[in-house]
């Protein structure tokens, strides 16, 4: 049965710039998301939607497991992306971004913005916050299970869609079997293009929720300006 959506399959919608959606997926519907302006970090996850009675989202797209399962820092399509019960969730179908992506920065919040200098009384728009409102506006009953239910707790981290972290080894190796280990991260712009898609297929019922990332204090992320996105469901 397909599950309520606000998002009308077949449709072009918008992820407002700072804002967030989330979009119930039945079985072998495709996604297809456009980053319109090219510059733009689109924060993703999936939750498995419970076969039982519970509303509680505990099964969702975990991107330790999908490395482990991938052998990969990042997914290039076509690939599998797997849950923290080490299931299949969504395949990623194809990408004409640049294939560029990142799983190793946890989603900004509130706290991340107070870290960077926002003043401590003050708010800032963060992609922690936009999963749960998604959630409880465009999948009503749905909640995230412990430890991510309360509003000032971590979220499980995300795809990073079109972010764009280099990992760059030491100049000096560690150890002759692993090149990269103590290696630097750094934040770069992306690299795709005005109108760059991804494309996934659902492989269970599903939610995905995906957020217009409002990270305007690191200039690399977003170029400093925060632009919406659109995407598509289809089937």
């Amino acid at each position: 049965m397909a599950l309520p959506t606000p998002y009308a399959p077949n449709t072009t919608h918008t992820v407002p710039a700072r804002s967030s959606v989330a979009v119930p997926l039945s079985p072998s519907q495709k996604l297809t998301v456009t980053n319109t302006h090219g510059s733009q970090v689109i924060d993703f996850w999936a939750f498995q939607v419970p076969s039982s009675d519970t509303k509680e989202l505990i099964t969702y797209l975990s991107m330790s497991h999908t490395r482990a399962s991938l052998l990969s820092l990042s997914p290039v399509a076509p690939c599998t992306l797997t849950t923290n019960q080490r299931t299949p969730v969504l395949k990623f179908t194809s990408d004409s971004s640049g294939c560029i992506h990142d799983t190793l920065i946890p989603a900004c919040d509130i706290h991340r913005y107070h870290q960077l200098g926002v003043p401590s009384d003050q708010y800032h728009a963060n992609c922690s916050d936009n999963l749960r409102t998604a959630l409880s506006r465009d999948a009503p009953g749905y909640t995230l299970p412990p430890p991510f239910n309360t509003p000032t707790s971590t979220v499980p981290e995300p795809l990073n869609l079109f972010m764009n972290i280099p990992v760059s080894p030491p100049p000096k190796p560690l150890h002759e079997s692993n090149r990269s280990a103590g290696g630097e991260l750094s934040f770069k712009p992306t690299v795709c293009d005005k109108g760059g898609q991804v494309s996934f297929e659902a492989l269970v019922s599903c939610i995905v929720v995906m957020s217009c990332c409002p990270q305007d204090l690191v200039p690399e992320v977003n170029g400093g300006v925060i632009h919406d996105c659109h995407f598509i469901v289809e089937g």
